[in-house]
């Protein structure tokens, strides 16, 4: 089989062959109403059921996975800020929630899968199938609430190497943001946007706009960019 450029071996599934808008494309923010946690690891649902709780209790208002939720979250995020610098033992579980909410919201909006293969988190990561790519989402919670300021894993998102260059162009191009709304979920998630349509937009020219990723997809994977690329 041909390698596309940068030695990725595109596999032979169009989302019909996998069952397309027949199946894994049919529902709302890309899980089924009955079973939204469906074939999410056990650690991430505990996780943002955590969160769930936590910003319940700080604001009275439980977040419901969409994206819409974010600026929720974002409000909780400041006043978890505060809470971890008065109880810095509780820093680990809250940045991992953030991490673990926003990943599942990532999910369902654009069509993921997790990889949980070991307990570490640094190991953990989200994959699209829709569009190559992976993050580690708990990365970017702990980006968050820390301000960059941690040993937690990486927030950069991974592609295939024959996209970076326009996905950090089209990152770079974005005017600056305020360091407060750099630091948010709203912000990584609008930056997220943007580089996986041009990750789509990519595969659309190189005729993989129907592709349907699973994880032998991305056994090569490993280089990334900043989100956002400030």
């Amino acid at each position: 089989m041909a390698k596309e450029k940068g030695g990725r071996v595109p596999r032979a599934r169009s989302r019909a062959a996998h069952g397309g808008a027949d199946r894994s494309f049919r529902y709302k923010d890309g899980v089924t109403e009955s079973h939204p946690f469906d074939g999410v690891p056990e650690q991430i649902v505990d996780l943002c059921q955590s969160l769930t709780d936590f910003v319940d209790r700080a604001i009275g208002i439980r977040p419901d996975y969409t994206s819409d939720t974010l600026p929720i979250v974002d409000h909780y995020l400041a006043i978890a800020r505060s809470q971890v610098e008065a109880k810095p033992a509780i820093l680990d579980l809250t940045a991992q929630a953030i991490g673990a909410y926003f990943g599942e919201v990532v999910r369902r909006h654009f069509t993921g899968m997790w990889s949980v293969p070991s307990p570490n988190f640094h190991d953990w990561q989200l994959y699209g199938q829709a569009a190559y790519f992976a993050i580690n989402p708990i990365g970017v919670g702990y980006d968050l609430l820390t301000r960059g300021n941690h040993d937690g894993p990486s927030p950069e998102l991974k592609m295939a190497k024959e996209d970076r260059e326009l996905v950090a162009a089209r990152l770079e191009s974005l005017p600056p943001e305020r360091e407060e709304s750099y630091y948010s979920l709203g912000t990584r998630f609008e930056a997220l946007e943007i580089a996986i349509e041009c990750i789509r937009a990519q595969a659309e020219a190189r005729g993989y706009s129907e592709m349907v990723y699973d994880l032998e997809d991305y056994y090569s994977l490993s280089s990334g960019l900043p989100l956002p690329n400030a």
